[in-house]
């Protein structure tokens, strides 16, 4: 009995307790929308067109501006200024290493190496060369002096005996047999005819060997060229950067991919690219369609993939005169663009990085803009509610002229004026 006494008591105060919090909660809340109804005068204006607009509506401003249209292009960062890296070995090499493309290199840096080993053995191979065809060239030259030695012996002996037979020769015929006189005239011939031939073999020989130590000298002189030029391949083998600038990969001559450690190349082929970070232009693609709509000068702006949020103005610097294909494979056509910039962003900004373009290809006179979302059409007629005052508000019929995607170009006819307050945005 006590304890459902005691239950009931506990069942009264709390109902009256939750009475209570409610009042207190009524107190709280009634000056609350008692200042909201009094503060928002528009609750208890009046519109005289159309519905009227929510008490949450934005309010805007007239003001003046033009409509643009705009082409959007795909395109893609490049260096205004590029340097390319070539092979510089007459044939065919290894690529032994490449620094990671994207690199920052400066002047001087290593920037490719090419397999060496082949001209390190043409190099030892020529020295070789060398060293003997010099030996064949001292052994020559000896060999020719011993034979000069013996022929000038030879000539000293005809010589003694052309000078006896001389002698013998110079006897009268009066003091001597007719038969001995005779014989020493025959011999004199013979002695003079040995003596001079013997000479003319001298001097053949003479000359014989001077031809062929001449071929040995010149053949020389062809192993020292081979050398020299072999030892120009091998400072070739390791190619320096001749400017500060990015590490960019050329493409394979064959497959669709990037040049890699490991591939060849040759004499006259790019390897590498460095481009100038220090002033960019992007490239771009327009469809043939849409080329004749684009000039020379033409406004535009760039925003990068990967940085949307910045904005870069430029104007269309050039246009190419032909369409080409977009690939080897498409059948489309396109014409290319070269987009120059106001100003690069280095620490952003990177060779090949995708960018979207937009570029102005007409531009009307200012005049009143509006946002699209604030008219609202009856037939033809497009109608505004312009804000008069805290309890006022009218509707305005106004003459579009153009339109973009966001707002209306309306007419100066003294509907609207610039700075007068419209509600952004209207009930349907």
């Amino acid at each position: 009995m006590l304890s459902s006494i005691l239950n009931q008591d506990e069942k009264k105060r709390r109902r009256l307790a939750l009475i209570i919090s409610v009042f207190l909660l009524l107190a709280i809340l009634t000056p609350i929308f008692i200042y909201r109804y009094r503060s928002n005068p528009f609750d208890r204006s009046f519109i005289t067109y159309g519905a009227t607009p929510s008490p949450s509506s934005p309010v805007v401003e007239v003001r003046r501006g033009s409509i643009k249209k705009t082409l959007l292009l795909d395109g893609e960062l490049r260096a205004v200024r590029s340097r390319t890296i070539y092979g510089t070995t007459p044939e065919d090499v290894k690529i032994v290493y490449l620094p990671p493309e994207g690199t920052i290199v400066k002047a001087g840096d290593r920037l490719v190496e090419l397999d060496s080993s082949t001209v390190l053995t043409r190099i030892k191979d020529s020295e070789e060369r060398i060293v003997a065809a010099e030996n064949e060239i001292i052994r020559a030259r000896a060999q020719h002096e011993a034979m000069l030695r013996d022929l000038e012996v030879e000539l000293s002996r005809l010589w003694l005996a052309y000078e006896t037979a001389k002698l013998k020769a110079k006897i009268p015929a009066e003091v001597q047999p007719r038969r001995e006189y005779q014989d020493a005239q025959l011999a004199l011939e013979k002695a003079r005819t040995e003596y001079e031939n013997h000479l003319s073999k001298i001097e053949q020989r003479k000359k014989e060997q001077a031809a062929e130590l001449q071929v040995k000298i010149i053949d020389n002189d062809k192993l020292k060229v081979q050398l020299d030029r072999a030892k120009s391949n091998l400072d070739g083998m390791q190619l320096r950067a001749p400017s500060d600038g990015m590490v960019i990969y050329n493409d394979h001559w064959q497959e669709r991919r990037k040049l890699q450690v490991g591939d060849l190349v040759w004499m006259g082929w790019p390897v590498v690219r460095l481009p100038d970070l220090t002033e960019m232009e992007v490239l771009a693609q327009v469809n043939e369609v849409d080329g004749p709509k684009l000039s020379i000068g033409s406004k535009t702006e760039i925003r990068l993939d990967t940085y949307p949020d910045t904005v870069i103005t430029g104007e269309v610097e050039e246009i190419s005169q032909t369409a080409v294909k977009a690939s080897w494979m498409a059948k489309a056509k396109i014409f290319r663009v070269v987009i120059s910039l106001d100003r690069t962003v280095m620490e952003i900004m990177k060779p090949g990085m995708s960018a979207q373009i937009s570029v102005t290809i007409s531009e009307t006179q200012p005049q009143l803009l509006i946002p699209r979302s604030a008219v609202k059409f009856d037939g033809e007629s497009g109608i505004v509610t312009r804000v008069e005052g805290p309890d006022a508000q009218r509707p305005v019929t106004v003459t579009i002229l153009a339109a973009d995607v966001s707002n209306y170009l309306v007419a100066s006819n003294g509907a609207l004026k610039e700075g007068d307050r419209i509600f952004a945005k209207q009930n349907n």
